[in-house]
């Protein structure tokens, strides 16, 4: 099987678990977003915790999805609240409190949201999944957040890479990498997108490139020049000693 073959098989399957996380789980979801996300795979799906503790602890490879259903609390005290978290990564704090933000919200991605209208491009940003894998010719590639923006009508796909530390070689390469995998089987995370937003999605740009990492400083990101001429968006971050997240937009990419 070719590359691009074995490309198109990953996210196929994801969608087939995409629909069943929103018909099984889709009122656990709803009733408990702040604290858990359902995550399809592959192969399964995992209960990923989102305690500010805890975050992004769980389990994958699930596949009896009426089992978390009907046993929710006793699974989400065993796999995602009552174990050893070990050291809590910057990454993984800011990916749970995003995603837990945005189930609260109506999968409204707030934070970036309000941050964005100061800008000249304001969005309205939708979560609607993270850390779908997609094989490439040596190893592996896994996105950090997949969104959607929604204006005037018109439907843009959102990679989101997230990082604790300014490494900006390797964020580049993440993120230009995986949006280019994105706009080759554009019609296959478009038919993703739908499966969990439990509507039809047609995208009508490419994929945006976003990187949010920790901010210089407390104005303008002294990269964020640079940074739009290749087609990247940056959201700078700061967060205090109580988690609370404070979050500055950049200006939109003036490149493709």
């Amino acid at each position: 099987m070719t590359v691009h073959a074995e490309q198109e098989r990953y996210p196929r399957a994801t969608i087939q678990w995409a629909r069943q996380v929103r018909s099984v789980l889709g009122a656990v979801q709803t009733a408990h977003g702040d604290r858990v996300h359902f995550r399809p795979a592959s192969t399964g799906v995992a209960m990923v915790g989102l305690l500010a503790d805890r975050p992004q602890r769980g389990k994958g490879g699930i596949t009896n999805l009426s089992r978390i259903a009907g046993e929710f609390e006793s699974m989400f005290c065993s796999h995602c609240r009552d174990i050893d978290q070990g050291r809590v990564t910057g990454e993984k704090a800011l990916q749970s409190f995003l995603i837990g933000e945005a189930y609260s919200n109506q999968r409204r991605m707030l934070s970036i949201n309000l941050a964005a209208k100061s800008t000249n491009l304001p969005v309205e940003l939708w979560f609607v999944t993270d850390e779908i894998v997609l094989p490439l010719e040596r190893g592996k590639i896994v996105c950090d957040v997949l969104a959607l923006r929604r204006d005037h009508g018109r439907s843009t796909p959102i990679l989101l890479e997230l990082k604790d530390a300014r490494q900006l070689t390797q964020l580049v390469k993440q993120v230009s990498t995986y949006s280019s995998l994105i706009d080759e089987h554009a019609a296959l995370f478009a038919e993703l997108y739908g499966a969990l937003l439990g509507e039809p999605v047609q995208f009508d740009a490419p994929v945006e490139k976003w990187i949010v990492w920790p901010a210089a400083g407390t104005t303008r990101d002294p990269r964020e020049d640079e940074l739009s001429a290749r087609g990247i968006r940056t959201v700078g971050y700061s967060v205090d000693g109580n988690g609370r997240y404070e979050l500055r937009v950049g200006q939109a990419a003036t490149a493709a």
